[in-house]
């Protein structure tokens, strides 16, 4: 039997639309209280790519949780990066653990582990 083969395109799109999403998102919740903001950034980014990625793996039965979730780490360090550079016009103070390590590690985690679930 061959393995299934992870497509770039497909993982990259299941990471565009919920890192999209959360941009939006958190452009409208930075309004809330600072610890508000921080849980809402954190619960918003487990559920949103959650979601994303069980859909994701339920049409892709069969591919590896770790291949998935190391190109979608790939695919979201680029679109982070094209973003700061060209299109964010802000201070870059948010690069933060509170605003970006740990969202990062909870994105990833959540990509591989909702995979072991589907697996």
């Amino acid at each position: 039997m061959i393995p299934r083969t992870v497509h770039l395109f497909s993982v990259a799109i299941t990471t565009f639309i919920p890192w999209l999403i959360s941009q939006a998102s958190l452009s409208a919740a930075s309004v809330f209280p600072r610890p508000l903001f921080v849980l809402i950034h954190w619960l918003l980014v487990v559920l949103l790519f959650g979601v994303s990625f069980a859909i994701y793996y339920r049409g892709h039965k069969g591919v590896n949780p770790f291949t998935v979730t190391v190109i979608a780490m790939l695919c979201f360090f680029a679109f982070e990066i094209v973003y700061l550079v060209f299109l964010y016009e802000g201070e870059r103070w948010f690069l933060t653990w509170t605003d970006w390590f740990v969202p990062v590690f909870l994105i990833a985690s959540t990509t591989y582990w909702v995979g072991k679930f589907f697996r």
